[in-house]
């Protein structure tokens, strides 16, 4: 028997307005497996949910705007869109870009410069284990990183920034999850008084 094992990003879900279940049909159709996603609807007996299902993903921009979930569906000849592909797979190497975002030195409290972009090989391939295939964990790695280091410069911190391998193994991003997320409401609620303002 052949297993697959998926992880899935909560906060993916959340932003697309997509349910776990719905994510599971369209990585199985972006995968072209079939066969497995026929099996995984007879097994959670979703057949007559699929029609909704399929709506709610067209909504979410995977798939093709052309899309019609009639009485009769062929799953041998739906098609993912390209915004799904793009969301799942990774085009390029993810560490180049988070490589690049990092840090190249700092100037350390004894007056002496220390880089930070050490053993570049070994922190590749611990990135890779952390992202693995998920683009939203590398996106919200390098979000994290990039409030740090703004953060960091503007309190004139920038001495006590980890190495590469160390922020790496120490999940050092954790600390700076509150921060993006603080960014992301106030920006909305920016949006919400702006917004009301307009309409007054």
């Amino acid at each position: 028997m052949v297993r697959m094992i998926l992880e899935i990003d909560i906060n993916f879900l959340l932003d697309n307005k997509i349910t776990a279940h719905q994510y599971t049909i369209a990585k199985l159709i972006s995968d072209n497996k079939v066969i497995m996603l026929k099996k995984y609807i007879a097994y959670t007996n979703t057949l007559n949910d699929l029609p909704k299902d399929l709506s709610q993903l067209k909504v979410a921009g995977f798939l093709p705007s052309t899309f019609n979930s009639g009485n009769f569906i062929n799953l041998d000849t739906i098609e993912i869109s390209p915004k799904f592909i793009k969301a799942s797979t990774f085009s390029t190497d993810p560490f180049d870009e988070f490589y690049a975002a990092f840090p190249i030195k700092a100037l350390r409290p004894d007056g002496m410069y220390d880089y930070l972009r050490v053993d570049q090989n070994k922190c590749r391939k611990l990135y890779h284990n952390i992202v693995r295939t998920k683009p939203t964990v590398h996106e919200h790695i390098v979000r994290c990183l990039r409030s740090e280091v703004e953060e960091r410069s503007l309190k004139g911190q920038m001495a006590y920034m980890k190495r590469m391998p160390a922020w790496l193994t120490s999940e050092s991003w954790k600390a700076y999850e509150d921060h993006i997320e603080t960014d992301v409401d106030t920006t909305q609620e920016e949006k919400r008084k702006a917004y009301g303002t307009s309409i007054e």
